[in-house]
């Protein structure tokens, strides 16, 4: 079995890392709009410790400066690495990224991805989604080694 190229290989895993912080992180519109319709005063006063055992009531996986660094140089800033993603590869890497965080039964298959985005009718292949893919992952590892001074 051949061994994939180390640069793909990390660019996918930032790219992977950086995807599963932007599903994480909070809608910031959404929470504003809420904050009107629900009052906070219950998550104030519950003690985690002497308090009963509410599964509603887990605290929200907090994130570190450094992932939401790599959130946003990623994805969020102006400028950011995903904007160097061609428009016509946009919706294939998103959708690639998608099922790769699924915990799904079979694992990883390219067929579908190629269902999910069009089949038959997309004129596309599934050996040719993957080379898309990889293509464009070692363009964005190019650049990102360049935003870093890596040689």
């Amino acid at each position: 079995m051949a061994r994939r190229d180390p640069v793909i290989e990390a660019t996918e895993d930032m790219l992977l890392e950086a995807w599963e912080l932007l599903m994480r992180s909070p809608d910031q519109e959404k929470g504003w709009l809420g904050s009107g319709t629900r009052s906070w005063w219950p998550q104030i006063i519950r003690d985690k410790i002497m308090d009963y055992a509410d599964e509603d009531a887990r605290p929200r996986l907090q994130m570190g400066l450094k992932q939401v660094r790599l959130r946003d140089r990623v994805f969020v800033d102006v400028g950011c690495l995903a904007e160097q993603i061609a428009p016509a590869d946009r919706a294939l890497v998103a959708v690639v990224l998608t099922m790769k965080t699924w915990r799904d039964v079979g694992g990883f298959r390219w067929e579908r991805v190629w269902e999910a985005l069009g089949g038959r009718e997309s004129g596309a292949t599934t050996d040719g989604l993957r080379v898309r893919y990889e293509r464009t992952l070692r363009r964005l590892g190019a650049i990102e080694a360049a935003l870093i001074g890596v040689v």
